[in-house]
């Protein structure tokens, strides 16, 4: 085992494509998710080898100010499963991360730079790996919706002239500031990935506002660009139940769409029967959550 390396991005990819099955990524994407993240540290980063060549990978990610960190990727080449490599690179990430002073590990979910929520219950083999390791389903299940853009008229001129106090617009550059101190209000969360909007052409932001006062915003491709991902959304309290959400969400598909993409993801529901009424959404993707909280279960010891 040893550090990743710059070297590595052309084998890396090979080995991704090769294990996990329904997550394949384009090379720019793998960058975006490895090298790109903004809290990208190498010293968390591992690979394993053999005479063919990468045989695994493992990344964590600790965000700042948070005591829960992450096992963002984790990946061992199918005909090497079984043999300790995963569990290997995985004992490396909790001993790196216990001296660091964190509390629990989660899997996947590094909000707000991810590739998926959680673990896809189809990975049955990943789902027993980490339940043998004390690792607990105590934050439930998330679910990725799925779009099919090919079909529908998302068009939403009627149905906003029917709002007529309300305007509907693409952020512009200059909206920056003001849309950053609305997150800031109400969905301090989502700040990072709305952000990354502001750096496409066109922005790939759609904001509500009345008069000068944003009520509501959704956006895409600022978390796994150009694979036709959405969200996050949001409306402000007070707007809430006027029908913003309905509008917003389509000009966003409609954008999609106009792009050549004929399905959208729509990432980490809750609230899943608002997107099946409003785009004929479907759940495609169910993930467990997993947490290992190192106070509570197998306490790990340093060495």
């Amino acid at each position: 085992m040893r550090p990743l390396e710059a070297g590595d991005e052309g084998p890396l990819l090979d080995l991704w494509n090769l294990s996990a099955e329904f997550d394949p990524m384009s090379r720019p994407l793998l960058r975006e998710k490895v090298w790109d993240d903004p809290n990208f540290d190498p010293e968390l980063c591992w690979v394993t080898q053999d005479a063919s060549g990468l045989s695994g990978f493992a990344m964590g990610i600790q965000r700042p100010g948070r005591e829960v960190a992450y096992v963002k990727l984790l990946v061992t080449r199918p005909d090497l499963r079984r043999r300790g490599l995963a569990s290997q690179m995985l004992e490396r990430l909790e001993q790196q991360f216990l001296g660091r002073g964190g509390k629990s590990l989660r899997v996947a979910e590094s909000h707000p730079h991810y590739l998926q929520p959680g673990v896809d219950v189809r990975y049955t083999p990943g789902l027993l790996f980490f339940q043998a390791r004390h690792y607990q389903r105590v934050v439930g299940e998330t679910y990725n919706l799925h779009c099919d853009l090919s079909q529908d008229d998302f068009s939403t001129t009627a149905e906003e002239r029917t709002l007529s106090q309300i305007q509907f617009a693409r952020a512009r550059p200059e909206d920056r500031e003001s849309v950053m101190e609305f997150l800031a209000q109400h969905f301090p969360g989502w700040t990072f990935e709305v952000g990354r909007m502001f750096a496409n052409r066109p922005v790939s932001l759609h904001l509500a506002r009345q008069t000068k006062e944003i009520l509501g915003f959704s956006g895409y491709d600022g978390n796994n660009l150009g694979t036709g991902w959405f969200g996050p959304m949001g409306t402000a309290p007070e707007a809430r139940g006027l029908g913003l959400g309905r509008i917003l969400l389509r000009r966003c598909l409609n954008d999609l769409q106009a792009q050549g993409h004929t399905s959208c993801v729509i990432p980490w529901v809750g609230p899943y029967g608002f997107y099946a009424r409003h785009s004929r959404s479907r759940i495609e993707r169910v993930f467990w959550r997993f947490e290992r909280n190192f106070s509570q279960v197998g306490n790990l010891e340093l060495t």
